[in-house]
């Protein structure tokens, strides 16, 4: 059968694994945003969650921390501007610079997608007593520390 034969190549591979969790984490969080009618996706709870725990941030700044490029960010942000989430203003030093601030209903929602995420670990961290959650947290946190160090050439 063609499955197990990608299968066999595949499954002791880094890239499949992440990707393996990484489709668990996103069907279990895109159930729980659904229940709660939050109205963001997988994709842009990283930058509304930056933006509300900034408190007041340029767009730059987000692209950088979410490690996105800026026309990436500048897309969702006005999505979510237009969802009524965040407010996009001009830097008053710099005019080609956007300021980004969380409205309250997108502080809101920022609480909302928090207690998401807690639920999802509760979630993928049943099956695991706590040391090996903290040793399977640390391991990754240490995995993706080291890999973003990697010069891509």
């Amino acid at each position: 059968m063609q499955w197990e034969s990608f299968f066999s190549e595949m499954k002791d591979t880094l890239l499949f694994q992440m990707h393996r969790i990484h489709s668990v984490m996103f069907r279990i969080a895109n159930g729980l945003i659904q229940e709660a009618s939050v109205p963001v996706k997988m994709e842009q709870l990283p930058i509304l969650l930056c933006i509300y725990n900034c408190g007041s941030i340029s767009q730059q700044e987000v692209a950088d921390m979410v490690h996105r490029d800026k026309s990436s960010i500048q897309r969702t942000v006005v999505v979510l501007e237009k969802k009524g989430l965040v407010y996009i203003s001009p830097d008053a030093n710099d005019k080609r610079k956007n300021i980004l601030r969380a409205t309250e209903t997108g502080r809101f929602v920022a609480q909302q997608i928090k207690d998401i995420i807690r639920k999802v670990e509760e979630q993928l961290f049943s099956a695991f007593d706590s040391e090996d959650k903290l040793n399977t947290i640390n391991t990754i946190k240490t995995t993706a520390d080291k890999l973003e160090l990697i010069k891509i050439s």
